[in-house]
């Protein structure tokens, strides 16, 4: 789940501003405020990733893309190329398992429940390409980046250390991907204090272990080369018996200070200054990693060796892991979002089955027929939603004659006596544009499902149901995470009742209101006490129009 995004210089957000998020996240504003901006940016990004261009650092545009942002140049602020690009995520590591288990062992007792990764881009001339410029690493609590990396090309020598991360059969595919790989040289780790108290108590309680597990590095190392490196092809460099003898000199440095009385400053010293030696690569925007964390700190090596049963009893605030994970982290919540438009596609009267059973309804609604057509569990879900909704219909999809692949999605009228059933293209048209959104819904579990104008063609008493379903969508079974743009007073008064009615706290909601001015666009969240009832004053007052219209 997403906690917060950054904005610079995209769109018409120029200064940085930070829109918090929740499990419900509604954004308001004038038309041309900014509000689609917020979602376009993540849309942006899940493009990039999702395209066939592997490596590309962002794309604005793309054959059969999920948005069309034009250029990069159209994307900046004011459009002048002058400028850097900003987007920052911020990512929950509670419900999780397997990140709170990562950060344990980078954090230690720290153990933060979120953690950010704010993105630069820079096209410096028109004939340039886009370019990533740099990349920070943050923690909520501490004020300043965590860490920051500077890209650059990866050198020859430098691309042995990639280890398995870009495995494929083909070993021509695989070297064609790494030739789009940049590295990412480590320029700063912090060094404030409260990080590195706990840290640096464990290492010194295992001091002499780690020592220890220096020595076995040491006397591991072979003749030549540098130790638990991956064996090379032969036409790919080796590392020089040079960079080989710095290497071996840089772990006896480290032997002789853990068998000192290290205090904490020296400590910090050490491990912020041996960091500003670290790489990683990057894959497009997301950095990834180089062969065990060859660079950095010989301890941190040496602590993760096979060997060493260190790893699991001191925090590894290691750089070379830390970047990676936050990649991946930040790779698998982008894999999780599921954007839909304002519009969906029109319905038609009958379908051919394509002979896969999609997983979604598509990002357009296309593939809604053939989901309920395969899934007749998801039909009866779908049906008792629609009944909560007061909708007044329920699904049937039937086969047409003898041919099994031709179908029709058909809507039978439950307020009429008799059964009376009719073509889904036949009712009206916010019926069919809310239905992919709903059976999305119900056939997922843990996605951020964003979405533009939900009420669109929808009756007011409709607009307010909804809240019941993204209510009972951000529980479980369904855990989602919902990123709604929307001008519905409907909605939001149903989501103010369902707080004072205690089944719904505060928390679950952040309503941001978008609002221009002459430096662009900002972004502020209105928050709700435990009784629904808004705390900061609603710009221009609370749906004024209303009133206005009624004087």
């Amino acid at each position: 789940m997403f906690r917060s995004i950054q904005l610079e210089n995209f769109k018409a957000f120029g200064e940085r501003t930070v829109v918090e998020l929740a499990p419900i996240t509604l954004i308001f504003g004038q038309n041309s405020a900014g509000k689609s901006s917020i979602l376009q940016a993540l849309t942006l990004l899940k493009q990039t990733r999702e395209s066939r261009e592997s490596g590309a650092p962002l794309l604005p545009r793309a054959e059969e893309g999920i948005t069309d942002l034009g250029s990069f140049q159209e994307m900046l602020f004011d459009h002048e190329l002058s400028r850097t690009l900003s987007i920052g995520l911020q990512v929950e590591m509670r419900e999780n398992r397997f990140y709170r288990s990562m950060s344990r062992r980078l954090f230690g007792d720290l153990n933060p429940d979120s953690i950010g990764i704010s993105l630069r881009f820079q096209r410096p001339a028109p004939e340039d390409e886009v370019q990533v410029s740099g990349f920070d690493i943050e923690l909520p609590e501490l004020g300043e980046s965590l860490a920051s990396f500077s890209p650059r090309t990866l050198e020859k020598e430098e691309r042995s250390f990639v280890g398995s991360y870009f495995w494929h059969p083909s070993r021509s595919r695989q070297r064609s991907r790494q030739r789009k790989l940049l590295a990412a040289d480590c320029t700063h780790l912090s060094d404030r204090r409260h990080i590195w108290k706990g840290i640096h108590s464990k290492w010194f309680e295992h001091a002499t272990a780690v020592g220890e597990a220096l020595e076995r590095l040491r006397k591991d190392s072979p003749a030549s080369g540098l130790p638990l490196l991956p064996e090379t092809d032969p036409d790919e460099s080796t590392v020089s018996q040079a960079d080989r003898a710095d290497w071996l000199n840089s772990v006896d440095n480290a032997m002789q200070f853990y068998s000192s009385e290290f205090a904490l400053d020296q400590f910090v010293s050490r491990m912020t200054s041996q960091a500003r030696t670290a790489v990683v690569a990057l894959d497009g925007f997301i950095p990834v990693p180089l062969h065990r964390g060859i660079f950095g700190a010989p301890e941190l090596f040496a602590v993760h060796s096979r060997r060493s049963k260190l790893s699991d009893a001191i925090p590894l605030l290691d750089v070379t892991r830390l970047a990676p994970f936050v990649g991946y982290m930040l790779d698998q919540t982008l894999e999780s979002l599921f954007p839909m438009g304002p519009f969906r596609r029109p319905p038609e009267r009958w379908y051919i089955f394509t002979g896969t059973s999609p997983e979604d309804v598509g990002y357009r609604g296309d593939l809604l027929p053939d989901l309920l057509f395969r899934r007749a569990d998801l039909i009866e879900e779908a049906n008792t939603w629609l009944e909560r909704l007061d909708i007044g219909y329920v699904l049937r999809v039937r086969a047409i004659g003898g041919a099994s692949d031709l179908f029709e999605v058909r809507l039978v009228d439950r307020r009429r006596e008799g059964e009376v059933n009719v073509a889904l293209s036949d009712v009206g048209f916010g019926i069919s544009q809310i239905l992919p959104f709903i059976v999305q819904t119900l056939a997922s579990s843990g996605q951020v499902i964003s979405i533009e104008q939900p009420e669109v063609h929808l009756h007011p008493k409709l607009q307010a149901d909804l809240g019941d379903l993204l209510t009972t969508a951000i529980e479980k079974p369904y855990r989602h995470q919902f990123l709604v743009e929307t001008h519905s007073e409907h909605l939001i008064l149903r989501l103010q009742k369902l707080v004072r009615e205690r089944k719904l706290r505060p928390e679950d909601i952040s309503v941001i209101f978008v609002s221009r001015g002459g430096a662009g666009s900002s972004a502020r969240r209105l928050r709700l006490d435990d009784d629904g009832r808004f705390m900061d004053e609603w710009p221009g007052g609370f749906f004024a129009e209303r009133l206005r219209e009624l004087v």
